[in-house]
């Protein structure tokens, strides 16, 4: 087995970052994770080990440091393949990934139209990296290679080798062709009064005409944003930076929390002296709202004891970027031999307080392409009592030949089609004004 060198430790960078964008900048030719958790980046750089499921999820593939690939079918659970795996490498440092939108429809067995993009993969880096305010700590499995990444750090830190970060923002309209996202709301209506569904969540994308620089986009973005978490992704042919305003699951020691998140208000469009009254006082917000309560405490209650679930912060409101939500925190504790992996299941499901079938046909009846990592999640792992899992929204996906943002918005039976039209932008516009083209791309 290799060794897993001591950290090396530096005081902590006046911006974190700064430091964080200009590390996956050196390394951006590589394969990259970086998760912000609180006031913590946790970076990892190069995959020493990998495990990439297919998009139909019937074929495993693992490569190792070497680019070594062996690929296999899958005669067992995937969730259990990738616990496995984490636990494996958690020995080493933390490991982190992203599961799709369909690995849920996948796990419980029900019809989804398989994407292009991996249903779930997972990477144990190389090197790894942790920036807080405490200070900065790196290791890796190759002294070398960690001591290089040291250095870099070492020298932004005294002001060397720096170099401005690209700053030529695309042009993006948010409200070009709106009929195909309305006709779906008012379709979508239609079929809840008369009694199909209760509530439906379509998602609206917008194509992009030019490569994204993720990264200075990733620097831009979060500079304008106040997120839950943020992730930056480079892996198995995808990448996607994203600020999430929603933890889907966090697991610590014998505690777990999840959030529920729902209702949107536009910060420009609030009574600063009323802040928590445009929200509070929309019954369709408070009822969309609850049900995000009523999803959370059951994604608990697959691996937390009943009694132990309870809801804080009940529906205050939150600043994501350039909206408020209604929030509230639901926390539990685990039951023995419960992990993060067994309510994972259930974290994407977009239809909080619903049954998985009635979610996963909802998404099939009016969503026309595969979600690929849009509302599915990125995770990061720490042994077998650490789980992270932030959702993919306020994202920028990208992958070899493709460029786009995606966002949607809760129906119910008293969703007015221009009203979702508007919260989708709205919900696009914490992103689209920070994204950046790539120098040369056309």
């Amino acid at each position: 087995m290799v060794r897993f060198y001591k950290p090396i430790a530096l005081p902590s960078p006046r911006d974190q970052l700064d430091i964080t964008v200009a590390i996956l900048r050196n390394r951006q030719t590589e394969e990259y994770y970086a998760y912000e958790n609180n006031d913590t980046w946790n970076i990892g750089l190069r995959s020493h080990a990998s495990l990439v499921i297919d998009a139909h999820g019937k074929k495993a593939t693992t490569i190792d440091r070497h680019g070594r690939r062996e690929t296999h079918s899958i005669h067992e659970p995937i969730n259990d393949m990738a616990r496995a795996f984490s636990l494996e490498h958690s020995a080493h440092g933390k490991v982190f990934g992203q599961v799709g939108f369909n690995y849920s429809a996948h796990i419980s067995g029900q019809a989804y139209i398989p994407g292009q993009w991996p249903m779930l993969s997972l990477m144990a880096p190389c090197v790894q990296v942790a920036i807080s305010r405490n200070g900065v700590t790196v290791t890796g499995h190759d002294e070398d290679e960690a001591r290089a990444v040291f250095d870099l750090i070492q020298t932004h830190r005294t002001g060397g080798n720096t170099h401005p970060v690209p700053d030529c923002f695309m042009s993006i309209d948010l409200e070009a062709h709106p009929d195909d996202y309305k006709t779906r709301v008012a379709r979508a209506v239609s079929e809840i009064n008369k009694g199909r569904f209760t509530k439906v969540v379509p998602s609206h994308i917008v194509r992009l005409p030019i490569r994204v620089d993720m990264l200075a986009t990733l620097y831009h973005g979060r500079r304008a944003n106040t997120p839950a978490r943020t992730f930056a992704l480079s892996h198995a042919g995808i990448e996607a930076i994203g600020f999430s305003p929603e933890v889907s699951l966090s697991v610590h020691g014998h505690v777990a929390f999840t959030e529920a998140l729902a209702g949107t208000r536009l910060l420009d469009a609030v009574d600063m002296k009323k802040l928590t009254h445009p929200l509070l006082a929309d019954p369709k917000e408070v009822l969309e709202h609850v049900g995000a309560i009523k999803g959370s405490i059951a994604r608990l209650s697959r691996l937390c004891s009943p009694d132990s679930i309870a809801v804080k912060d009940f529906m205050s409101v939150v600043h994501r970027g350039n909206v408020h939500h209604l929030f509230s925190h639901v926390t539990g504790c685990m039951l023995p031999g419960k992990d993060g992996w067994d309510a994972l299941a259930g974290l994407n499901i977009t239809v909080p307080g619903l049954a998985d079938e009635e979610n996963l046909e909802a998404i099939r009846v009016f969503e026309p392409r595969p979600r690929e990592l849009y509302c599915g999640s990125v995770l990061m792992l720490d042994g077998a009592e650490a789980f992270e899992a932030a959702l993919a929204l306020r994202a920028i996906f990208q992958d070899h030949d493709r460029q786009w943002l995606q966002a949607g918005a809760g129906v119910t039976s008293l969703s007015d089609p221009e009203r979702e039209f508007a919260e989708v932008c709205e919900k696009l516009s914490s992103v689209a004004p920070y994204v950046v083209g790539q120098t040369g791309s056309s």
